[in-house]
């Protein structure tokens, strides 16, 4: 150990040394790297026995479903205990929920509060290229992913390594390694489908879940038949479309890719809009949902029979178990599997970070060292989780520290498998991962430099008419028109005509779609 540590050293000397001539210093290679994860590979980073090497404090944002529990600081103090020895680092872990977390990343970023690594994602939470465009996030260079992530970069498919991209063709994250394809499906409750006899493969499209829906209405008055929110993103899906949430939309038996229109689509929704609408008349939808912004704060109770999940998983039934009153649940996908890349999920380095290498040490052991991710993911083993075997866990119900998101803080492929997940649940998402549809878009970024003030104003009169569309809360047929008006005065439409011609030139640079 001692010698490793000594090697890792001399780099970290070698690479101070040649600060002044990174050009000379650096290239363009990456490691290979395998479908296998980590089995503990020693971190890249410098022990704190090196005297040179000063102790420092990193920051770490990130978001979560709900409080963790009172036993936070607890789990925070047995990390740092291993950060110090490892990398002489300590780190303040600022869990935030959904809801707190885009405002609070604002407000830090804007009043240049000091932090080091936040979580972020491509279309979600602290948006991955807007965030770049406003010069939020530090490049991380090949460079600097040899010298102190290495071990956490050779557990990255080569092939999923694009997705990283950002317009600039640089790199501004380091990506958590999970589940890369992306599975729209309803969550029921297992109680009501094993009561009800409901066949799950009859469940292909969200209409066909239309009578089980009645039944629930009709059997049992303390239970919500659909459970939707503001979050909730919507039943709504095109098996005859792809790229569904994505930054371009095309038919899929268009051999030349032609760029489905965001009004097209809106209008292709008329008969959706008027089955919610239906269902809330019907008081299959909970009459709130337009107004609730977490769709978790109503599962938490246990009285919602179906639910959504915008990108199911192998094994994922747990975690919604513990978000849906501790009732065990199902899925059943209404639409195909997509690869979505990577960038889903990952940590950025804040552009202001004092100790950018420091932090991504810190990225690197959440990414391989088992110990350390699976005591940020599920607390101190005897109090907050029991182990079973080397595989799984049993947690521990109100033990005081229950962040329930494995797949926010570093490769979970490395993560213990809790009750009810399959023994092959990891192997089976690396499948699902290599066999879901590839979109010919993967790899397309759009740079909103030209359409900034579009993208502000069509964002707001989405926020002013998505939700209750998609709720069923208020008349598709007197709303929707004006919903388009309202887009087409926002710039739509020269919105659309920019990144179409984006998209024309990346099928064109990839030889696509001619």
């Amino acid at each position: 150990m001692k010698k490793a540590k000594s090697a890792v050293w001399t780099k970290w000397l070698a690479l101070v040394l040649c600060m002044g001539l990174v050009a000379a210093c650096s290239n363009n290679n990456t490691p290979e790297a395998t479908n296998a994860p980590s089995e503990g590979a020693e971190p890249t980073a410098a022990a704190s026995e090196e005297p040179s090497l000063p102790e420092v404090k990193l920051t770490f944002l990130y978001p979560v479903a709900a409080n963790p529990g009172p036993d936070q600081k607890l789990v925070n103090d047995e990390i740092n205990k291993i950060l110090k020895e490892k990398i002489n680092a300590t780190v303040d872990l600022r869990p935030l929920t959904f809801d707190e977390y885009e405002p609070k990343l604002n407000a830090m970023l804007a009043a240049g509060e000091d932090f080091d690594i936040a979580w972020s994602s491509k279309g979600w939470l602290g948006n991955y290229q807007p965030y770049i465009d406003r010069g939020a996030y530090l490049e991380i260079t090949d460079e600097m992913i040899k010298t102190y992530a290495k071990e956490a970069r050779a557990n990255i498919p080569d092939k999923f390594w694009p997705d990283m991209k950002a317009v600039d063709g640089k790199v501004y994250g380091f990506p958590i390694y999970q589940v890369a394809a992306k599975t729209k499906s309803l969550v029921i409750q297992k109680r009501f489908v094993d009561k009800y006899n409901l066949d799950l493969a009859s469940i292909q499209t969200y209409k066909d879940i239309e009578p089980f829906l009645k039944q629930i209405k009709e059997n049992e008055p303390d239970i919500i038949p659909l459970g939707l929110a503001q979050n909730s993103w919507g039943l709504y899906a095109n098996r005859n479309e792809v790229g569904e949430g994505m930054s371009v939309t095309y038919k899929k038996d268009d051999p030349s890719l032609k760029m489905v229109g965001s009004l097209e689509q809106l209008d292709g929704k008329t008969d959706y809009y008027n089955t919610m609408r239906a269902w809330y008349e019907a008081g299959y939808i909970n009459e709130d949902a337009p107004i609730i912004q977490n769709i978790n704060d109503l599962k938490a109770k246990g009285n919602v029979a179906v639910g959504l999940e915008f990108t199911s998983k192998p094994g994922g039934e747990v975690g919604e178990m513990g978000v849906n009153g501790g009732n065990e649940v199902v899925y059943a996908p209404i639409a195909d599997s997509y690869f979505t890349g990577i960038a889903g999920a990952m940590h950025v380095i804040n552009k202001g970070s004092k100790n950018a290498e420091r932090a991504l040490m810190l990225i690197n052991l959440l990414n391989t060292d088992k110990e350390l991710y699976n005591l940020i993911c599920n607390g101190i083993e005897g109090k907050h989780y029991t182990k079973v075997d080397d595989q799984f866990i049993e947690p521990i119900k109100d033990s005081g520290y229950a962040p329930n998101g494995d797949w926010v803080f570093g490769n979970q492929f490395n993560a213990y498998l809790k009750p009810g997940q399959a023994p092959d649940t990891w192997e089976r998402t690396i499948a699902l991962n290599d066999s879901a549809i590839v979109p010919a878009s993967s790899g397309f970024g759009v740079n909103e430099e030209n359409v900034k003030a579009e993208v502000a104003n069509i964002t707001a009169i989405n926020n002013e008419y998505r939700a209750a569309l998609e709720t069923g809360s208020v008349d598709p047929a007197k709303v929707l028109p004006e919903y388009r008006e309202k887009l087409i005065a926002s710039g739509q439409e020269k919105f659309d005509n920019e990144i179409n011609t984006q998209w024309e030139q990346f099928k064109k640079d990839k030889g696509i779609g001619q």
